[in-house]
């Protein structure tokens, strides 16, 4: 049987990386102050997951199924919760839906850690502007690690390049 975590209301979803570019490990942190998980990503899960958001919204907006002001609405807090994890899980796979002017986001994951656990569910419910949030730090994230290469767009470390492409 699988085990399922669900956050009907996040009051936390956010993007997050430590360490110096080239050598950065990338999640996100998601749930309540009281009990929050960590689900690791890689980073261009991640650039996908900021570029997937922003279409998510332009086709809602166009739609009409959402305003301007639903988007722009109250964001989250940038809060870092305290304490560790109730979870450390890492991204199999994401779903992004909408569902009654909330947006939707279903995880299959897997278990980080000694304990085996065939699969692992995460589902939780945000609003649009949580989602916008979550997107642009997504983007500012990615957008802070190595310059990319603009023939093959490898990424360029401090000692240098070997483009494929000159080959």
């Amino acid at each position: 049987m699988a085990e399922r975590y669900e956050f009907n209301e996040v009051t936390l979803l956010s993007a997050l990386a430590m360490g110096v570019p080239g050598k950065r490990t990338f999640f996100l942190i998601i749930g309540r102050k009281e009990k929050w998980l960590r689900v690791w990503l890689e980073r261009e899960q991640l650039e996908t997951l900021a570029l997937v958001i922003d279409e998510f919204l332009l086709t809602l907006s166009q739609k009409q199924l959402i305003s301007s002001v639903e988007v722009e609405g109250t964001p989250l807090s940038d809060d870092v919760p305290s304490g560790l994890p109730a979870a450390e899980l890492e991204i199999d796979q994401l779903t992004l839906g909408f569902n009654q002017e909330r947006a939707t986001l279903d995880f299959l994951v897997h278990a980080l850690g000694p304990q085996q656990i065939d699969r692992v569910e995460l589902y939780c419910r945000a609003t649009l502007a949580q989602l916008k949030k979550l997107g642009n730090q997504a983007k500012s994230i990615c957008a802070a690690g190595r310059p990319r290469c603009v023939l093959c767009g490898g990424p360029i470390d401090p000692t240098g390049h070997i483009c494929p492409m000159n080959n």
